[in-house]
């Protein structure tokens, strides 16, 4: 497996480019979307949408494998996975973890690599909340 190495300055919003499915997580069930299907081009649209003109910050989030995989339970969640694994601010990952609340206007991104899901993690501020997103992540069906 190869690894894409970006500068320092490439901007996170920038890497959702390059996913190949999407996992959407909601209390504990799971399902996962391929690029050409219509689930995936309306969660990623929407997310690009929130995020856009979005800023990252230092992140004092770490994450814990054991602990994020009990998380994953509860609440509503998206996984951006990769085409191969991408390198930003000299922390590797496959994909990319968040949690998903309407109220919130910044997340972390929680790194997994080699399956786990394990140490800092990158944190991005919006402009907007996640209120759209997660209104459209409700009405997906499994």
């Amino acid at each position: 497996m190869s690894t894409i190495n970006y500068l320092n300055d490439y901007k996170i919003y920038d890497f959702f480019e390059e996913t190949n499915t999407i996992t959407l997580y909601k209390n504990g069930e799971t399902k996962t979307y391929a690029d050409n299907s219509a689930e995936f081009e309306q969660i990623k649209a929407e997310f690009m949408e929130t995020i856009y003109n979005s800023y990252e910050m230092p992140a004092f989030g770490v994450s814990i494998h054991e602990e994020t995989i009990q998380a994953l339970d509860f609440g509503t969640w998206i996984k951006f996975n990769f085409k191969e694994r991408l390198t930003h601010n000299d922390m590797p990952f496959d994909a990319l973890l968040i949690n998903i609340s309407p109220d919130y206007s910044g997340i972390n991104l929680i790194r997994e690599v080699d399956g786990k899901f394990e140490g800092r993690c990158f944190y991005i501020n919006t402009e907007n909340t996640f209120e759209n997103l997660y209104n459209i992540l409700q009405k997906i069906q499994f």
